[in-house]
């Protein structure tokens, strides 16, 4: 019998709006019923690729935003192939951060959205994004120090939110209020996503 594909499930939106929580959440709730479950999360600061990203979002060096956004696809290419191979294995695989991000985040920069598509256009589709919705005021309550290049700029905060949402309506991601308390937004994302289940 052919195995199943598993299901790509992307959890979205700026930073502090609540990723990684919600990814954990919900990666322990498919576990519970029954389902195998891998977690990613982007930018992968463990592979050469995401090591430049590292040093470039801690302000130790500075790159074009072409240069920027050509590091985030390609920060997501050297993870491509394990991620569709755990998808053909039949697992459910949850992503914080990925294409959505990298769209928001450079259309905010003033990038080409059709340019910024072409960079991940062949990436392992997700069968669902959720885009966690909280206002940038939100984001720095949320963490007040040791923010990076990106988190402390409030202005650009607020363009790659409201990048986030126009995109959102446009290629029909799920908008998700992240500002709801954490049981209240997983019960949201498990309605979404408990028909992929």
């Amino acid at each position: 019998m052919r195995r199943k594909r598993g299901k790509l499930i992307v959890i979205d939106g700026i930073d502090q709006s609540g990723k990684k929580t919600q990814t954990k959440l919900l990666a322990r709730k498919l576990r519970a019923s029954g389902h195998q479950c891998s977690i990613w999360s982007f930018p992968d600061y463990t592979t050469p690729v995401g090591h430049q990203l590292r040093s470039y979002l801690s302000g130790k060096k500075e790159l074009d935003f072409h240069t920027v956004h050509l590091l985030y696809a390609a920060n997501k290419w050297e993870r491509a192939s394990l991620i569709q191979s755990q998808l053909k294995q039949g697992r459910m695989v949850i992503i914080n951060r990925y294409t959505p991000s990298n769209l928001a985040y450079g259309v905010a920069h003033g990038l080409r959205l059709d340019w910024l598509r072409r960079l991940e256009d062949e990436l392992p589709k997700p069968d669902v994004v959720l885009i966690l919705n909280i206002p940038p005021r939100i984001s720095f309550n949320r963490k007040r120090r040791h923010r990076d290049v990106h988190e402390e700029n409030l202005r650009y905060l607020t363009k790659a939110r409201v990048a986030y949402l126009q995109l959102a309506r446009r290629f029909r991601w799920k908008i998700v209020a992240g500002s709801n308390d954490q049981r209240a937004v997983h019960i949201e994302i498990w309605k979404q996503v408990s028909n992929l289940a």
